[in-house]
């Protein structure tokens, strides 16, 4: 009697894995991308509570007022809405993790990403709380934007992990989007401490600083002034991105255009800051700039990222395919 043929084996395995992703891939993918958008919706939401100062509008948590339902104020309102929201990413963030881990084990990346926004999304939760029973110190606002940001990229990373063509790096791309995607991490962070330390309005002109190219003696000053150095640099540096994305495809091309263009967007809101003394909506969309364009380079990340998803994948159907 003949035995089986280890080829046979991997062939009868890796259709049925095959089959079991195409049918869980649509369910999947749309709880995570529905997440995706909560998330950055929260982040908006979260620049709405800090533009119109509705930061301690519920002085203590979770509770607001001492009260489950808030007085029907706008600024308490506000802020009640962002909590609720924050709740309903919770939730989701929870269901993304259980369901991926549960039905799409032989995914990894896709786990890894689900799995790694659970702690960020509850450390995210915790800083918020502290927050606001500290009274918002700048830090604190930091770190909640920076847990936020984060969480965001970690759902895109396992999003986009779904997607059948995902996985193919370009020489120089992938990292040099790793690297930009940092850069603009940190401006967002060191942007937070513009906003919450009062130095948006510490230069009354833009592009230059009260008529000059040097910076003012005042901390203040000097904080605004290497915000706005830093973000010329990455200005730069996303230029440099869409010209080595040339070569990447259609897809990098194509994100790495509307990165810059969604970047410049930013700027300008930035600018519009300065011109507008800081009206509401002005500061609100500037952040909702700011989450797009860290959303749109986590994305152009993950595609290049996609490679090691596949060959830990496929070293698990290799593995399973190897047993008697």
């Amino acid at each position: 009697m003949q035995g089986r043929s280890p080829f046979r084996a991997s062939q009868a395995v890796t259709p049925s894995l095959r089959s079991y992703s195409i049918r869980e891939r649509i369910g999947l993918a749309h709880l995570i991308w529905t997440t995706v958008i909560a998330v950055y919706a929260l982040i908006v939401l979260g620049g709405a509570v800090r533009a119109t100062g509705a930061s301690l509008a519920c002085p203590d948590w979770p509770l607001c007022g001492g009260s489950i339902l808030p007085p029907l104020e706008k600024l308490v309102l506000i802020e009640y809405a962002h909590r609720l929201l924050a709740a309903v990413v919770g939730l989701l963030v929870l269901l993304c993790a259980v369901f991926s881990l549960w039905r799409y084990r032989h995914r990894p990346i896709v786990v890894l990403g689900a799995g790694l926004a659970v702690p960020l999304v509850l450390a995210q939760a915790a800083i918020g709380r502290e927050a606001v029973l500290q009274e918002m110190p700048a830090s604190l606002r930091a770190a909640h934007l920076g847990m936020a940001l984060l969480t965001l990229g970690a759902l895109i990373v396992a999003g986009v992990s779904l997607w059948p063509g995902a996985g193919t790096p370009v020489r120089g791309l992938t990292g040099w989007a790793m690297f930009m995607a940092g850069a603009v991490l940190a401006l967002n962070l060191v942007g937070s401490f513009v906003s919450n330390l009062g130095a948006g309005l510490a230069y009354g002109d833009w592009p230059l600083f009260e008529g000059k190219l040097i910076p003012g003696s005042h901390h203040l000053a000097q904080l605004h002034y290497a915000h706005r150095l830093l973000a010329a640099v990455v200005g730069l540096g996303m230029v440099a991105l869409v010209w080595q994305a040339r070569r990447a495809g259609m897809a990098a091309w194509v994100l790495s255009i509307g990165a810059l263009v969604l970047y410049i967007g930013q700027v300008m809101m930035g600018a519009a800051n300065v011109w507008l003394r800081l009206e509401t909506p002005v500061r609100i969309a500037h952040l909702a700039f700011a989450g797009a364009v860290w959303g749109v380079l986590v994305l152009l990340v993950a595609l290049g990222l996609g490679w090691l998803g596949r060959r830990l994948e496929v070293g698990s159907v290799s593995g399973v395919s190897a047993r008697p």
